[in-house]
């Protein structure tokens, strides 16, 4: 439960969506407009001379103020940003003020400074990122806010303010996708679809639980009136790429087992996309499909390993606005992922790949999906309901498991006789059989009511089961 006192308005804002609030005259209305779906939301001014129009989806917004069913003034392009409250104090003939001077705020009101919040938080909307050179993953848009860093090969995962990589949360819609087993990875979706991404580093509310580092929140893309498609391709040669150099022990030999001269890393993706109005203003979609192709190879000085990962990702959101006062949105998606790796004979000087030693699998994601319920009560209450289902996995191993144990060498005897010349056992990977599976099922339950003009509460439940199955043996 929160609760806040501040006469402006409040503090906080809900997880998947934003907020605008500011002054104006006792008695006026206010309406918000959404500009892709025409949806209106419409409140009136408090007696103090303060309101709020809250739960709104991020995206643009024309705010129009009325007085005895009359507009006055030119509608104000406002833009709502996720998990925020855009500020617009308003004058008596409608316009944009700051207190009891004229503000010039050119086409578009934005929300870069959030004066209702006490978050320490960064919003980065798709059209920023679009202007800006960022690797398309999640994780790279977090290292975008400050005191985010990653924490290198050893551990993975991001680091925020200090706190360990597994004391992060990681949010999609609403739905906690963060990994349920060891924390350290999440569920994702292609980064083109994505609509608005919030990094919150500090001072978040208790609705943010089961974190004591940081929290990722990000929403998708929706669909409105007018029919868009689109398709984009992502290319990343090896050829493009500088080569990394060999490794070498302190006394100047080769480290054979983690020779990267040759090492090759290429990737390619393309996807398809479309959003438009199954029924206009009220029902829209937004879908996507996309084709992931990896091919990295991993040569050492006398076996190489050439792994092959074509993967497809499919991914849709529904939105239904029942009317101005109701909405019910779907999304779904899946993002498993299967590779297979080779291993392979190799000889270093001639550079050719032998013959082909065996081969192992690996396996990761899952199947997604939530659905979210917003109701509008009058002016002064909002529910959110929402129940959601979070799948992962990791599996590992090989078509030679049943046949061939692990052979593997200590260091003394490699001291004690020299490196291996050629592969020892018949078993492709030093790698155990596992498999694991894990699903989060959550729920929750969100109300913000506005008893009086000068106060605001918030409260909520929310609850995850999770469950993990895992499989680990031996092969041979």
């Amino acid at each position: 439960m929160g609760l806040t006192s501040l006469a402006a308005g409040p503090a906080l804002a809900q997880a998947v969506t934003g907020a605008v609030a500011g002054r104006a005259d006792a008695g006026a209305q206010i309406t918000v407009t959404n500009t892709a779906t025409g949806q209106t939301r419409t409140v009136t001014v408090n007696a103090d001379g303060s309101y709020r129009v809250a739960q709104l989806p991020v995206g643009d917004y024309n705010l129009q103020v009325s007085r005895d069913g009359q507009a006055v003034g030119s509608p104000i392009s406002v833009a709502v940003s996720l998990g925020g409250t855009t500020a617009v104090n308003l004058g008596s003939s409608g316009n944009v003020t700051n207190l009891e001077s004229i503000q010039v705020v050119g086409s578009q009101v934005v929300n870069r400074v959030d004066v209702f919040s006490t978050e320490s938080a960064t919003n980065i909307t798709r059209a920023e990122l679009a202007r800006l050179p960022v690797d398309q993953n999640l994780s790279s848009v977090a290292l975008l806010a400050p005191g985010v860093i990653a924490s290198g090969a050893t551990f993975g995962g991001l680091t925020f303010g200090g706190s360990s990589v597994a004391e992060n949360v990681v949010y999609i819609n609403g739905l906690d996708v963060t990994d349920p087993y060891r924390r350290q990875g999440f569920s994702t979706v292609p980064f083109a679809f994505f609509e608005e991404f919030q990094v919150k580093t500090g001072g978040y509310s208790a609705e943010f639980g089961r974190s004591t580092g940081g929290v990722i929140n990000a929403v998708t893309r929706s669909g409105g009136n007018d029919f868009h498609f689109g398709a984009e391709t992502t290319l990343e040669p090896s050829a493009w790429a500088s080569s990394k150099k060999d490794h070498f022990h302190t006394d100047g030999t080769i480290d054979e087992r983690d020779r990267t001269s040759r090492d090759k890393s290429p990737f390619y993706k393309a996807n398809v996309w479309a959003s438009g109005a199954i029924v206009k203003d009220k029902l829209f979609f937004f879908g996507m499909y996309e084709r992931r192709d990896a091919r990295p190879q991993d040569i050492d000085t006398t076996e190489a390993w050439k792994t092959k990962s074509a993967n497809n990702f499919w991914g849709a959101k529904l939105d239904w606005h029942i009317n101005d006062n109701h909405l019910l949105e779907l999304l779904a998606f899946s993002d498993k992922a299967d590779s297979t790796t080779g291993n392979y004979d190799y000889t270093w000087d001639t550079a050719k790949f032998g013959n082909k030693l065996g081969e192992s699998t690996a396996g990761s994601g899952g199947d997604n999906g939530s659905l979210t319920y917003t109701g509008h009560f009058g002016d002064n209450f909002v529910a959110k309901a929402m129940y959601g289902v979070n799948k992962r996995s990791a599996t590992s191993g090989s078509p030679w498991d049943a046949d061939c144990s692990i052979v593997t060498r200590s260091g003394n005897y490699t001291a004690a006789f020299g490196p291996a010349t050629e592969q020892e056992g018949c078993h492709p990977t030093n790698s155990s059989i596992s498999s694991r599976f894990d699903k989060r099922k959550a729920m929750r339950l969100d109300f913000e009511w506005t008893p009086l003009d000068n106060h605001l509460l918030r409260f909520g439940l929310d609850q995850e089961i999770m469950d993990s199955r895992k499989l680990g043996g031996v092969s041979g």
